[in-house]
């Protein structure tokens, strides 16, 4: 047993040894209300959609500003691929998504017309222009993880109804990487199969048809 001046010291010793040291880490102060914000070209100002239909066929035409698109693995003999981007979503300026912001969901809905084969949705990985073709691409875009992400951000499988219906696309993944300081190159939809997937691209004249992207997001602590 301890007398009491040894128990005075191994006190003392303690409360000395707990003011050396480190502090123990501060709560996180709070992050903020979740929100929700949409981007479609045409609404509420926004004009930041790049969609573009790519195509073996026409190795070297431009087809940007076709108010359709169709991504095909065989389209009357070649394929054919959808590149689309949503520009200047990440930022501070109301509407967009603070850099470092935790995504809970996004979603991109894209308004289809025909039915198709499986489509798989990948991120891009390198940078393209509103003027691309699948010549400049050098052959189109390959998911291999160097143009391309592996993993596919979303998908759908096809056999929609004829009339138009709004496809939603898991893109999640995407738009995290990109909150997180990732460059924003958009997507590529990829069909697997010769029955090709059709939809309207941001050109097309009724402006409730063109595609849209919907972000649930809590922004970062101040």
């Amino acid at each position: 047993m301890r007398t009491a001046p040894a128990a005075l010291a191994v006190a003392l010793a303690l409360a000395a040894a707990a003011v050396c040291a480190d502090p123990a880490p501060a709560p996180p102060t709070g992050t903020g209300e979740k929100k929700t914000v949409a981007f479609q070209q045409g609404v509420n100002g926004y004009a930041g959609t790049v969609d573009l239909e790519i195509w073996a066929v026409a190795p070297h035409t431009c087809l940007e500003g076709n108010p359709n698109a169709s991504s095909d693995a065989d389209n009357d003999g070649g394929e054919s691929q959808v590149l689309m981007r949503f520009e200047n979503i990440i930022g501070t300026k109301p509407g967009q998504v603070p850099p470092g912001s935790a995504v809970h969901s996004a979603t991109l809905i894209v308004p289809a017309f025909d039915e198709g084969s499986t489509v798989h949705l990948h991120r891009m990985l390198v940078p393209w222009k509103a003027t691309a073709t699948w010549a400049s691409l050098v052959g189109g875009v390959t998911a291999d993880g160097l143009e391309a992400s592996k993993q596919k951000d979303g998908f759908t499988f096809g056999k929609i109804s004829a009339s138009t219906s709004a496809i939603p696309f898991d893109a999640t993944d995407a738009v995290q990487a990109w909150a997180n300081g990732k460059p924003n190159h958009g997507w590529v939809f990829i069909n697997t199969a010769g029955n090709g997937w059709d939809f309207y691209t941001s050109e097309f004249d009724d402006v409730k048809q063109r595609p849209k992207l919907v972000v649930e997001f809590t922004p970062p602590a101040k």
